[in-house]
């Protein structure tokens, strides 16, 4: 016997960890248009993005060791930049990057710039945890509000049609 609600999760999750902009905010539409559970969905997008992103950083990790992109990370002219990328990179990257990059791309990037002097879980894990799920909210709540109005608009039009 198959349960449906399993196969909305399992698309909702093969949506989120797609690798286009907007996982994110199509499967919390998805979520919020389907009725699921908006906890177990907010932690399911959570987990998975952040696995998904988490293999990504570590590939970055891995293409940093490429010889023509460590001599264009170890120029003079964009030292400055990656100091300060370093020093402030994930906490504006995953907080503000994020809403229009979005968390995997940007996770690549900071596995790219990624020192092994820092700590990962500060550098990275932590702040993405913390704005992937802060997203999965925000987006949560505005796709539920969305599709309540159009609802409401698409309904009173078939009131006003029903008339004449």
């Amino acid at each position: 016997m198959s349960n449906p609600v399993l196969y909305k999760y399992l698309i909702m999750t093969a949506i989120n960890i797609t690798p286009f902009i907007g996982g994110k905010y199509f499967s919390t539409a998805y979520a919020a248009y389907n009725h699921l559970n908006p906890f177990l969905s907010i932690s399911i997008i959570t987990v998975s993005e952040t696995i998904s992103c988490a293999v990504l950083f570590f590939i970055g990790y891995r293409l940093k060791f490429l010889k023509s992109l460590s001599r264009l990370l170890n120029s003079k002219k964009t030292r400055k930049a990656h100091d300060y990328v370093i020093k402030y990179g994930p906490v504006i990257g995953l907080f503000v990057g994020q809403m229009f990059i979005g968390a995997p791309p940007i996770s690549l990037a900071l596995g790219i710039i990624y020192d092994k002097e820092r700590n990962i879980f500060l550098f990275f894990f932590l702040p993405l945890f913390t704005s992937i799920f802060l997203y999965s909210i925000f987006n949560f709540y505005l796709n539920t509000a969305a599709i309540l109005s159009v609802n409401k608009i698409i309904h009173s039009y078939k009131d006003i049609f029903r008339i004449f």
